[in-house]
């Protein structure tokens, strides 16, 4: 029997900052824009492209979007891609987003400040 494999690993920067809201189950949900760059050779010279990635995060992640990730803050993500369409004025858009599973937080002063208070909440939890 074949596998499959539908992962995909970024590094880059937020565009924005989240958009973070709750299903009517209660459950968090946040949006986030990712750009990546690259440069390869062009005409003589160097050309640089951005992409831009759509972020879905769920539940706990998306709580520590919330909390701490902010426009300009370099990430890590790991996640799985999902494909989807939607009609607007009978035109099908098609739609690609990553899943995110999991998230490290590069250069932000607030990746600092959540590493230290979730060190202090496992200190907490082990004291108790």
């Amino acid at each position: 029997m074949s596998r499959s494999v539908n992962k995909v690993i970024l590094v880059g920067n937020v565009g924005r900052d989240p958009d973070v809201q709750t299903t009517a189950s209660g459950t968090k949900v946040a949006h986030v824009s990712l750009a990546t760059s690259r440069r390869f050779p062009r005409d003589g010279g160097m050309e640089e492209r951005t992409e831009w990635h759509r972020l879905t995060l769920w539940d706990r992640l998306a709580q520590l979007a919330e909390d701490y990730v902010r426009k300009g803050d370099r990430l890590y993500v790991e996640g799985r891609m999902e494909y989807d369409s939607f009609e607007r004025n009978g035109v099908t858009i098609p739609t690609a987003e990553v899943h995110v599973r999991e998230l490290v937080m590069l250069s932000s002063s607030s990746a600092r400040t959540a590493a230290v208070e979730l060190e202090e909440e496992e200190e907490a939890e082990l004291a108790v």
